[in-house]
């Protein structure tokens, strides 16, 4: 797997000591800064999941139970726009 990681140095090399709980981090390349005067860079990552192939569970919160999706309307739909 190929991963850009964007942020400051020290968020970039403490996400990369994470990846490294559930991925092979195979390679991470030098940090690239941004232009201009921003502290924040990026760093590219080839990383392979550790023990296979990661499965997550999720359930979607806009479903009914039934499956069928569910349209948000009035002022449910309004409040989360704001």
């Amino acid at each position: 797997m190929k991963i850009r990681l964007e942020g400051t140095a020290a968020e970039i090399a403490t996400a990369v000591e994470s990846l490294r709980l559930g991925f092979e981090v195979q390679e991470v390349s030098h940090f690239y800064a941004n232009r201009g005067e921003s502290v924040l860079g990026r760093v590219y990552v080839t990383a392979s999941p550790l023990g296979g192939v990661i499965q997550a569970k999720a359930t979607r919160a806009d479903s009914e139970s039934t499956g069928r999706s569910k349209r948000l309307r009035g002022r449910a739909f309004r409040e989360l726009e704001s």
